[in-house]
């Protein structure tokens, strides 16, 4: 005599191949998580890196008007800028008498920064 079976052997793969599916799901949606999580940080990370260039461009300035100044050469004209490439130093305000504060930008990315230095 046969026994009948409470579930056939067809119905069993079903369900494990559901149950695989599901966990592939989820598997997916926690690496998909996990990589939308991380684009958050590369982008601050570009944005320190960029901010840093931005400083010691503006402090490249600042040199250039401290040696100017020491050697008693004509400071660098308001608005004149000069192109490092990825960096930009912009010499905002610079005093005609030589005596005074010079306000010079650096420039990367999307990152500024700026040096008030007062000269006397």
């Amino acid at each position: 005599m046969q026994r009948a079976h409470a579930h056939p052997p067809g119905s069993r793969r079903g369900i494990a191949i559901a149950v695989l599916v599901i966990i592939f799901a989820m598997i997916s949606f926690v690496v998909i998580a996990a990589v939308a999580g991380s684009g958050g940080d590369t982008q601050a990370s570009a944005l320190r890196v960029e901010t840093a260039r931005a400083f010691y461009a503006a402090e490249s300035g600042a040199i250039i008007v401290f040696r100017s100044v020491s050697a008693g050469d004509d400071l660098p004209v308001s608005g004149s800028q000069i192109d490092l490439g990825d960096e930009v130093i912009e010499f905002v305000q610079t005093p005609p008498s030589g005596v005074g504060t010079a306000v010079i930008e650096g420039r990367a990315g999307l990152a500024r920064r700026r040096i008030n230095l007062e000269i006397q």
